[in-house]
C-alpha cells in the first residue's frame, strides 16, 4: 500500500517556544506598521477590525446654522431660528491602530439625511502625522495635523486655544485630569451602535428610514461605543467666534472603546 509520512512530533521546547514566537513575529508586523503609518488592524472582533481606547469630552454649544454649500448634496443642517447645535470634541487614545494621539474635532451642526439624524464635525486635528495619513488614506476623514495639547491641571474642563489659522494649527484644553473618571476594575458596558460617515466627519443614529435618493452615497461604516465612566461637568465658557455660544454643561467619557468596522457595500 501506499507509504504515509508524518511530520515529527515536536518536542516539549519546540512547543513551549511557538506562542512566544508567534507574539514575537505579531509585534514585529504591528510595529513595522506603525513605523510606516500604516494603521494596524488591532480589533478583538472580526466584524470591527479596528480598536480605540481612551476618554473624551463633548461640550455643546449653540452655533449659527452653516449655509446649504457647506454640506453635500442631500445632507441638511437642522436649526431653528438661524441657530443649531455643534461644539467640541476632544479625545485622547490611549491606543489606536497607528498608537497614542490626540483629537480635537469643532462640531458644526445636527443634520440629516434620508431621514436620518447625525452631528457633523466641521475641522478636525489630530496631534501626529501617522494619525493624519490613517485618517485621511484608510477611512477618507479629512483631517488636520496640530500642535494639540491638553493640559491636566484647571479648575474646570475648557479650550484655551481653539484651532488657529498658521502652517501647524495649535489646540490647548486645560482641566484634562476631570476625564479620568474610571474606577480599577470597573466594567466596560455599552456596544452601542452608531453609523459613521467619514469623509464628512459625522456620527448618525443607527436608523436610516428613508429609501436613498439621487445624491451620492456617502463612505458608510458602523462603530460601536463602549466605556466604563461618565461624568457630567459645569464648564462654561465665554462666546467667541471658534467657539460659539458654549453651553455650560459637558460630557466625559473615561475607558472608552471605539470599534470600526469595515466600510458598508452601500452608502448613506
Amino acid at each position: 500500500g501506499p507509504v504515509r509520512t508524518s511530520a515529527p512530533p515536536r518536542t516539549a521546547a519546540a512547543r513551549m517556544l511557538q506562542n512566544p514566537l508567534r507574539r514575537l513575529f505579531r509585534g514585529a508586523e504591528q510595529m513595522g506598521s506603525a513605523v510606516s503609518g500604516q494603521p494596524t488592524r488591532n480589533g478583538v472582533d472580526e466584524q470591527y477590525p479596528w480598536l480605540f481606547r481612551g476618554r473624551l469630552w463633548f461640550r455643546p454649544a449653540l452655533l449659527p446654522t452653516p449655509p446649504a454649500g457647506a454640506l453635500p448634496d442631500g445632507v441638511r443642517a437642522l436649526g431653528l431660528l438661524g441657530w443649531t447645535v455643534g461644539g467640541v470634541v476632544a479625545l485622547q487614545y490611549d491606543t489606536s491602530p497607528v498608537g497614542p494621539y490626540l483629537e480635537y474635532v469643532s462640531m458644526g451642526a445636527i443634520v440629516s439625511k434620508r431621514g436620518a439624524l447625525g452631528q457633523w464635525g466641521s475641522r478636525l486635528y489630530v496631534s501626529n502625522g501617522a494619525a493624519e495619513r490613517a485618517c485621511i488614506d484608510v477611512w477618507g476623514v479629512p483631517a488636520t495635523e496640530a500642535r494639540i495639547q491638553f493640559d491636566e491641571d484647571g479648575d474646570s474642563l475648557r479650550v484655551d486655544l481653539p484651532p488657529t489659522p498658521g502652517r501647524v494649527p495649535e489646540v490647548r484644553l486645560s482641566g484634562w485630569e476631570m476625564t479620568r473618571s474610571s474606577v480599577a476594575g470597573a466594567p466596560t458596558r455599552g456596544g452601542l451602535p452608531v453609523l459613521w460617515t467619514p469623509t464628512l466627519k459625522a456620527l448618525w443614529a443607527p436608523f436610516v428610514p428613508l429609501p436613498a435618493g439621487e445624491s451620492p452615497p456617502l463612505n458608510l461604516h458602523d462603530l460601536r461605543l463602549s466605556a466604563n465612566g461618565l461624568r457630567l461637568h459645569l464648564c462654561g465658557q465665554a462666546s467667541s467666534d471658534e467657539l460659539g455660544m458654549p453651553l455650560p454643561v459637558g460630557l466625559s467619557v473615561d475607558g472608552l472603546v471605539i470599534e470600526i468596522s469595515e466600510r458598508r457595500a452601500e452608502g448613506l
